[in-house]
């Protein structure tokens, strides 16, 4: 018998390997509106769905290109 942690409301597993597409997107609904009384403690992989770690760091090749600030660096 697991001890699975649930929304009081929903009844919906707060860990995100225990949902599928439909209770995760419900768990995201009910975030959202617990969110707007104060923070809420969220499962990182619902956090991930929700967005909260969008990847916007530079590529290796963006990072070489911007110390060269517009010059060849072909051309010294």
């Amino acid at each position: 018998m697991t001890n699975t942690r649930k929304f009081p409301d929903t009844g919906i597993p707060l860990e995100a390997e225990e949902l599928d597409a439909e209770e995760m997107k419900s768990a995201i609904r009910t975030i959202d509106r617990l969110a707007e009384d104060g923070p809420v403690a969220v499962d990182p992989d619902i956090a991930d769905a929700m967005g909260a770690f969008r990847e916007e760091a530079l590529t290796p090749e963006d990072a070489l290109d911007s110390l060269f600030d517009g010059e060849d660096p072909a051309n010294g």
